[in-house]
C-alpha cells in the first residue's frame, strides 16, 4: 500500500515538473515547430498545375436552349431543362 502511495505521490510531482517545463519553454518550442512545420512543407511535392474537365453534353445542351430562348426574348422553364 505505502508503494502505491509512493508511486502515485512521485508519478503526480512529475507531471506537475512536465506541465512547469512546458509552461517555461513554451515560446522555443513553439518557434522550433514552426520552423520544422515550414522545413517539411517546402519539402514536400508542390502542385504545379490543375485539371480541367470538359462539361458534360447535357450541360452543353441546356446552354444552347437558354441563349436560344433568350435570343427569341422567352424565360426557359425548368421543366425544359430536365
Amino acid at each position: 500500500m505505502i508503494n502505491f502511495i509512493l508511486g502515485f505521490i512521485v508519478g503526480l510531482l512529475f507531471a506537475i515538473l512536465d506541465f512547469v517545463l512546458l509552461a517555461y519553454f513554451r515560446r522555443n518550442i513553439e518557434q522550433k515547430l514552426t520552423i520544422v512545420e515550414k522545413q517539411i512543407a517546402n519539402a514536400g511535392p508542390r502542385p504545379q498545375g490543375f485539371i480541367i474537365e470538359p462539361e458534360d453534353e447535357v450541360n452543353d445542351w441546356r446552354e444552347e436552349q437558354i441563349e436560344k430562348n433568350r435570343q427569341q426574348g422567352k424565360d426557359t422553364k425548368l421543366s425544359d431543362l430536365l
